[in-house]
């Protein structure tokens, strides 16, 4: 019989190479393109100087703190700037992550079977995760950091005076804000649980623990705030994202938990699914949480598992709130993936609950012998299921523009209205000879989509900090006039309309193409 200790050990290894066996083979074999934000990311990560990198971040091609394009950037060029290389990074810091989680959080509740079928099964079945880990961005580095945070805060609960957590919590919730924005919300949300313990439990050493918050944020101003100005620019006059409505909003928190199929509850009817889950998660937080919140806060300080269920319950529903309020009264930052690290959190809420409300079946279900002979079958299915996953995802224009490419004359210059699609398409196919107007007017259209305008400032800031010369300026339309040039015209954005109606492109044809909400016109510049 293996000790639990030896087991969990094992296990944590076995559900590492899990998912790196999944997702990072996968990566061979998907679509290669990388999406906006990962083009903006490689182009940093890949210049040659460290210090150039650093005035770009801030001059509004990105709206991050600087730890991860300086992470990779050291990874990048000690190693490989292969995409597919940065890619697999991410994959293992993700897959690192997770096998420390089941490790740390087996050393508090259940038993080590049990846990890695659940856990495993939690991970694998929210497709989120798969999205967020094969990326170079800087989700899988605000992944790891985020449990460090998370594990320091929890024993801070039953120690608020050990020095070594106290320093821990502080470097971990700087490194927190300077990896992503959100960051600052997590920190607020975990300082406000501490000032509830405070004065709950009437304990002066927990003031210990919000001076260390003060400090994060302390730092934060004195080290990130001018920069973070600057990058906010880039949102104004508005966000790209929409409002939070009731709709999305538990469409988006729910995009963070198990789904057997996500593309079935985006369909009209399959909200109240997505409703009902984000119900149960919270009702069973406030159902298991209530009653023993009634005992005396001793108990609290003596459970350490409970103590953790407790802070992520608040830090889960406290960072959506703030999300959404934030959103709602000064910029909409609502999305799922900077909420990821809450991911991690619903996985202890789920765990947790399957303990207090199941009793001793639930050890039972798992940890029969039968189930642990199934273990290594039970493995590679999950591999082949990620690979699955992972291989079946990747740019949806890939199938959509992208097809019409060659009928058009590669003479002729490709003028993009959406920087989703030329950035990536300049980058990844030099066969198209793609270009984007910068146009403010335009952008700025009360008819165009939120996107313009921050696209407008994002490849402003590409063009002045790398030069790419097919980011033509306002005054550039002169470029085609010797030549025919196409565009790509989307029914959802608002630029070449206003050449047309102005009289400054003749439109010569139009392609036929099966594409909703897409034309492609061959025009020319009229005289």
């Amino acid at each position: 019989m293996i000790q639990p200790e030896k087991l969990t050990k094992w296990l944590s290894v076995g559900l590492f190479v899990i998912l790196i066996g999944g997702l990072i083979p996968s990566l061979f074999y998907k679509e290669q393109w990388l999406w906006l934000d990962e083009v903006l990311s490689y182009l940093l990560v890949s210049d040659p100087s460290l210090t150039h990198m650093n005035d770009a971040i801030v001059s509004g091609m990105d709206a991050n703190p600087p730890l991860f394009p300086n992470l990779y950037w050291l990874i990048g060029h000690g190693i490989s700037l292969n995409p597919i290389f940065l890619r697999a990074v991410s994959v293992l810091l993700f897959a690192s992550t997770i096998a420390l989680f089941y490790r740390y959080v087996t050393s508090l509740i259940g038993t080590p079977v049990t846990n890695f079928v659940l856990i495993t099964l939690i991970v694998s079945l929210t497709y989120l995760n798969v999205t967020l880990a094969t990326q170079v961005r800087a989700y899988a580095v605000f992944l790891l950091i985020g449990f460090g945070y998370f594990i320091a805060l929890q024993r801070l609960i039953g120690a608020p005076s050990r020095i070594s957590w106290l320093l821990a919590q502080y470097g971990l919730g700087l490194l927190l804000v300077f990896t992503h924005n959100f960051g600052l919300f997590y920190v607020a949300v975990s300082g406000a649980f501490f000032v509830v313990l405070w004065l709950w439990s009437g304990q002066r050493t927990y003031l210990l623990v919000l001076a260390t918050h003060g400090l994060i944020a302390l730092s934060w101003l004195l080290l990130w705030y001018p920069e973070f100005a600057i990058q906010t620019q880039a949102g104004k006059p508005h966000s790209w994202i929409p409002l939070p409505t009731v709709t999305s909003f538990f469409r988006i928190a729910g995009e963070l938990a198990p789904t057997l199929s996500a593309k079935l509850e985006m369909k009209p009817g399959m909200l109240t699914l997505t409703i009902l889950r984000f119900v149960l998660v919270v009702g069973l937080f406030a159902y298991i949480a209530i009653p023993r919140l009634r005992k005396p806060f001793s108990t609290i300080k003596t459970d350490p598992a409970f103590g953790l269920y407790l802070l992520s319950g608040w830090i889960y529903i406290g960072v959506l709130a703030i999300a959404v309020g934030v959103s709602l009264v000064h910029t909409s930052v609502f999305l799922s993936r900077y909420l990821w690290p809450s991911h991690l959190l619903l996985v202890y809420q789920l765990l947790y609950a399957w303990y207090a409300l199941g009793g001793r079946w639930t050890v039972w279900v798992f940890d029969s012998v039968w189930v642990r002979r199934a273990i290594p079958v039970y493995a590679l299915l999950l591999v082949g299921f990620l690979f699955y996953q992972n291989k079946k995802g990747g740019i949806p224009f890939t199938d959509g523009i992208m097809r019409y490419m060659p009928q058009l004359d590669s003479r002729y210059p490709v003028l993009f209205e959406s920087a989703h699609y030329f950035l990536p398409i300049w980058f990844q196919d030099k066969g198209v000879n793609a270009h984007y107007l910068l146009n403010w007017k335009t952008a700025n259209d009360k008819d165009n989509i939120l996107n313009a305008t921050v696209e407008y400032k994002i490849l402003e800031a590409v063009r002045n900090n790398y030069h790419i010369n097919n980011i033509l300026p306002e005054h550039s339309l002169a470029h085609y006039a010797t030549s025919h040039f196409y565009v790509i015209d989307e029914s959802n954005r608002y630029q070449v309309e206003d050449f047309i109606r102005k009289g400054s492109i003749r439109v010569v044809r139009q392609l036929p193409i099966d594409l909703p909400g897409h034309r492609i016109l061959e025009c020319v510049i009229a005289h």
